[in-house]
């Protein structure tokens, strides 16, 4: 990567280089990444390219491919003389054992035709060992140190080959730098925070052409002693390097976190509620109930509050149609399940069956007697329910 890298600014000075010295109106670069591969296919080739324009105005190009598909037109509007980069993909489709060559170029169609020279690339199918990879579909961008994140956390564990593999392991670790060695991923020990991540790891098997998500809704946190800062949460499987692989370079990915400071304090938040039944539709009777299961994801216990309105349910049609419950203490990691029936509305009968359906939400302090971690994350999803199912219509 340093050496495409180092590739693309040198031609981009050149390039500038080019439109100041000439009397070329336009320019273009391109390179392809990765230039070579061996492993399974098909492959993604990544195209990044640059367009430069000595004069303002509009730009007219397209991408041209050794293949011969045909690319739309594309438009780029400068406001001034400049350099403006440009991207393209190609999914390349073979899948037949052995070598395949091709190319992709810019054509700038408008104002003056230039065509820029071809960005190769070189394929080598290999078919006949596994290709392990690893996706970070849903990351965290603040994590406090001693805080559980596994429901923040989505990772997709792929084998892009035909090779079944078993016991593969997968590392959740905490970086100093986007860093993935994809030779020996796990090493590199200056790169990685040792212990700095408690619950990264799953192990799984994968059949050839498997794709699975892996369970991370554990107690997986950042342990309280690491220092507040950026860093990056990177995933990596195989990350002994165990398995004989086609291709490993898409063994480690990494996402952006910041950690901040551990303090002593719970969080709850509504896990999950869950409507639990009906019950009679008659004066000082609960007409239905709901199930709710909270969890404290902080990094102190709550306070136990038994005799307080801790977990409330709602009518959201703001007329005080619920009720509430208290809650015990509830340790880090920990969670409560309660059961909160809700009566029928004495103050308001013909509301129970006039305004349908009814929304009715969970809420987790609703009257700030606990000191949270976060204030924000203690309402549940809305369950719809209509009264009129068990209870006659005024006049009916």
């Amino acid at each position: 990567m340093g050496k495409t890298l180092g590739i693309f600014a040198a031609s981009l000075f050149s390039l500038l280089f080019f439109a100041e010295t000439s009397n070329a109106q336009v320019s273009a670069f391109l390179i392809a990444e990765p230039q070579t591969y061996t492993g399974v296919c098909p492959v993604d080739i990544k195209f990044k390219g640059l367009i430069t324009s000595h004069k303002p105005g509009k730009v007219q190009y397209r991408f041209v491919r050794s293949d011969g598909l045909l690319q739309p037109v594309e438009t780029l509007e400068f406001s001034a003389p400049g350099t403006k980069e440009v991207s393209s993909e190609w999914v390349s489709a073979v899948r037949k054992e052995g070598r395949h060559d091709g190319w992709q170029s810019i054509k700038i169609v408008y104002p003056e035709e230039y065509e820029s020279s071809k960005a190769s690339f070189s394929i080598t199918c290999d078919q006949t060992k596994p290709d392990l990879m690893v996706r970070i579909k849903q990351s965290p961008k603040v994590v406090r140190a001693g805080f559980e994140f596994g429901q923040q956390l989505r990772v997709i564990a792929i084998n892009r080959g035909e090779i079944s593999v078993k016991d593969v392991n997968v590392e959740i670790m905490l970086r100093k730098e986007n860093f993935c060695d994809h030779a020996q991923p796990a090493l590199g020990a200056q790169h990685i925070l040792s212990g700095a991540v408690r619950g990264g790891h799953e192990q799984i098997s994968l059949e050839g052409g498997q794709k699975i998500e892996l369970k991370l809704n554990g107690p997986l946190s950042i342990t309280s002693e690491t220092q507040p800062g950026e860093y990056f949460l990177c995933a990596v499987i195989d990350a002994e390097n165990r398995i004989l692989e086609s291709n490993k370079a898409n063994n480690c990915t990494c996402a952006p976190v910041k950690i901040t400071a551990a303090t002593g304090k719970p969080d709850l938040i509504v896990e999950k509620i869950t409507f639990k039944g009906w019950g009679r539709c008659e004066p000082n009777w609960p007409i239905f109930s709901f199930e709710v299961t909270v969890q404290n994801i902080g990094t102190a216990a709550s306070p136990a509050m038994p005799d307080k309105a801790v977990v409330q349910v709602m009518d959201l049609h703001g007329n005080s149609w619920g009720n509430s419950v208290g809650l015990n203490a509830i340790a880090p990691g920990g969670s409560q399940t309660v059961v909160i029936p809700v009566y029928y509305f004495n103050e308001d009968p013909a509301h129970m069956t006039k305004v349908i359906p009814h929304p009715f939400r969970a809420v987790v302090d609703p009257h700030h007697l606990i000191d949270e971690i976060n204030e924000n994350n203690n309402k549940s999803d809305i369950i719809y329910l209509d009264p009129s199912l068990i209870c006659s219509k005024p006049g009916s």
